[in-house]
């Protein structure tokens, strides 16, 4: 669902606007991979949700389209070269691949073909949809498909609605219908914590516009809703590398990270965009990614990082490309960031050409100290212009034009802001405790 959130959009960014140093490179599937065009289709054929998940296995990208799914060598990510690789003419929104096995779910609206097996490495195929599968109405239909990294026969669905979720450990021989009960008016994620796989998480939103995310931490015994707030909609959650305690979350303006399992979550950003996607870097964990879809009618690309493990976030990159209507989806490999646009195909980005581990810039500007009681500093090598306050739920509080190196903070309340500063160079946030 698509609603201006009037709150969020004046906090701007919370993070530093840089300028591009380089460009997004086309890979191709513009056609192929037209999200928007799909959606439009598969409407009139009385489907309403449809957003394919992409994933890297291999050294290959393979992307679920409504034409079965294509696959790219990312050896070669100079040509624009796809091969249709399964499922020919068949509406694909996810799958999981083990060698020669590849088990797909489907975009069809029936109690048929909701799962596609293919063990020959998709030469052939069968209808796969258990005579169990809850099917009631439209709640049968698979909406994610998520595997557990270390027992690869156990899987865990997403339905539509309140379909809620299934569960199956042998392979989808059998499934058992788990929080059947709990779902919402659009549901979004399903994952297994790769350092605890008992942990699985599944989010969305709820028919009130409300975001949920649901868990459980004993293998589907017991699910339990850990956080449901005001913001429409949480779409992703990104798994610490290895340590199970640390997650962030991205939804439609909000960014927020947990320390303690997922049971409780602290905002950590504001953003325009709808937030689809957070990604680790697993070479450096303090390093995230994290991308989605501006609010309203847009054709700029916007790529937030964070470099302090997913505290605080700023915007790297930017670009306008001409009817791409946002991003999906993206992926780290060998220090490019994959880019998978909604409406105009899919293009990398070389990071080794933007020099951005250089993160000396987010140094340069420091707010002491903090926590504050009456007054703050601010050490920076750039020209302060103003600085605007937000609070938690982005509702704007004051702005100073600062000519001085300190601001009062005796009409604030406590509790922790935003500090939006226009430091000439662009925007930089800092979030402050004031006691």
């Amino acid at each position: 669902m698509k609603t201006l959130i009037k709150k969020i959009i004046p906090v701007v960014l919370l993070l530093l606007q840089l300028n591009s140093y380089g460009q997004m490179t086309y890979m191709g599937l513009k056609e192929e991979s037209d999200v928007r065009n799909a959606q439009s289709y598969l409407r009139n054929n009385m489907v309403e949700t449809y957003w394919p998940e992409t994933q890297i296995i291999d050294n290959y990208l393979y992307v679920p389209t409504i034409n079965g799914i294509y696959r790219k060598n990312l050896n070669n990510l100079n040509t624009i070269d796809w091969e249709l690789y399964a499922f020919e003419g068949i509406p694909i929104i996810d799958f999981i691949k083990n060698n020669d096995t590849i088990m797909a779910a489907t975009a069809v609206w029936s109690d048929k073909e909701l799962l596609l097996l293919s063990t020959d490495n998709a030469l052939t195929y069968e209808d796969y949809t258990p005579a169990s599968f809850p099917y009631i109405e439209n709640k049968g239909r698979i909406l994610r498909i998520a595997q557990n990294p270390h027992n690869r026969n156990t899987f865990a669905f997403m339905h539509l609605g309140q379909g809620g979720v299934s569960l199956s450990t042998n392979f989808g021989l059998d499934w058992m219908p788990q929080n059947t009960s709990i779902g919402g008016y659009q549901d979004w994620f399903i994952d297994f914590n790769p350092n605890d796989t008992t942990n699985i998480f599944h989010t969305g939103e709820l028919i009130f516009f409300s975001s949920y995310i649901n868990a459980t931490y004993d293998n589907g015994a017991l699910w339990s809703t850990i956080e449901s707030i005001n913001n429409h909609c949480t779409h992703s959650i990104a798994f610490h590398p290895f340590d199970k305690n640390t997650m962030v979350s991205g939804g439609e303006g909000r960014l927020a990270k947990s320390t303690d399992q997922g049971l409780t979550w602290i905002t950590t950003g504001f953003v325009p965009e709808y937030i689809y996607k957070i990604i680790y870097d697993k070479e450096n964990p303090n390093i995230l990614y994290a991308s989605g879809d501006i609010n309203g009618v847009s054709d700029e690309l916007r790529i937030h990082r964070s470099t302090d493990g997913g505290d605080s976030w700023h915007v790297f990159y930017e670009e306008t490309i001409e009817n791409s209507d946002g991003i999906l989806d993206i992926h780290l490999y060998n220090n490019k960031l994959i880019v998978y646009t909604l409406v105009n195909g899919m293009y990398y980005l070389d990071l080794d050409t933007l020099n951005v581990n250089n993160i000396a810039y987010e140094n340069e500007l420091v707010l002491y100290p903090n926590p504050a009681e009456t007054y703050i500093y601010i050490k920076s090598n750039y020209t302060i212009n103003n600085v605007n306050i937000y609070d938690m739920q982005g509702n704007f509080v004051k702005i100073i034009n600062k000519t001085s190196t300190f601001i009062d903070l005796h009409p604030l309340s406590s509790g922790l802001y935003f500090f939006l500063i226009d430091a000439g160079v662009g925007l930089i946030s800092r979030k402050v405790l004031v006691k």
